[in-house]
């Protein structure tokens, strides 16, 4: 069964790091489908309130560069996917005017198009972190997502495994199932589990975690298990990856009364002390 990605470009061409995780994660690309989303920046002219003729000549000028910006941009992401193996029927290129804002757009555009994950790389993460005032971002975040979010935080080469971080929420068991269908193909990944002790030591929470993953047949020899965490989820997790080069930290997003933005967009204390500090491991969200 295909996977289809909404992957996000920037045309900061150092930058591109959602764009080469997914080449790099996936040493068969046969069954990938990639869109590639560049949403423009809004052309403004800064201190005016009325357009004049000249203005609005001007900000159709700068409309004009942001297009052939964003072009650019999606010819230089698609080329990587292509060195990296991707077919070419497979990568979809997509340049979009903002409606709303950046992000709104790219979470609308990731609920319309129903794509198994919805993949930023950092300037995309910067990005988010530079929305938070936006009330309408906001609004948005503060609502359950409809898909999965995958944040690359490197563009260096990418280890295999996945670490799934298990804490007996329903946002961490719609992300075990996903982590099934996304690697039930691709034989070269496995799966470590996490969870605190109360998980661990309750059978049936383990069952139906394990059911999940093997949903979509994949093969549960790949599932491994690690000691229960310690009092300080989020520091061990970031120990863990310290220790070895996982490709991803798997988690839900669990619920959270913060009035933090940040805070409610990761809507646990977990995901959020990984957001900032995690260096390398990409994160992938559900919930």
């Amino acid at each position: 069964m295909d996977r289809h990605f909404l992957i996000t470009v920037s045309d900061q061409k150092s930058a591109l790091y959602g764009a080469r995780f997914i080449g790099d994660f996936f040493p068969d690309k046969t069954h990938i489908k990639s869109t590639l989303f560049y949403s423009a920046s809004q052309a403004r002219l800064p201190g005016e309130k009325e357009q004049s003729p000249e203005s609005i000549i001007l900000q159709q000028n700068q409309k004009k560069e942001l297009q052939a910006k964003g072009q650019e941009a999606l010819k230089h992401a698609g080329a990587i996917l292509m060195e990296k193996g991707f077919l070419k029927e497979n990568v979809i290129y997509q340049s979009h005017t903002p409606v709303f804002s950046k992000v709104a757009d790219i979470i609308q555009e990731g609920e319309k198009g129903a794509y198994d994950a919805v993949v930023l790389g950092r300037s995309g993460i910067c990005m988010l972190e530079e929305a938070f005032e936006e009330s309408v971002t906001a609004k948005l975040f503060e609502e359950k997502a409809a898909f999965p979010l995958w944040l690359c935080n490197t563009s260096e080469g990418v280890g295999k495994d996945v670490l799934l971080y298990l804490d007996g929420s329903p946002a961490s068991f719609q992300m075990a199932d996903h982590v099934g269908f996304i690697l039930a193909d691709s034989k070269e990944h496995c799966i470590d589990l996490l969870a605190p002790e109360s998980v661990f030591l309750e059978p049936s929470l383990m069952d139906q975690y394990i059911q999940n993953l093997s949903r979509n047949n994949l093969d549960i020899n790949r599932v491994r298990t690690q000691l229960p965490v310690s009092s300080n989820p989020a520091q061990q997790i970031l120990k863990l990856t310290e220790k070895k080069a996982y490709a991803s930290v798997a988690l839900g997003r669990t619920g959270s009364q913060s009035n933090n933005l940040l805070s409610r967009l990761f809507k646990g204390p977990v995901c959020s002390v990984l957001f900032k500090e995690m260096k390398h491991a990409s994160l992938w969200l559900c919930g």
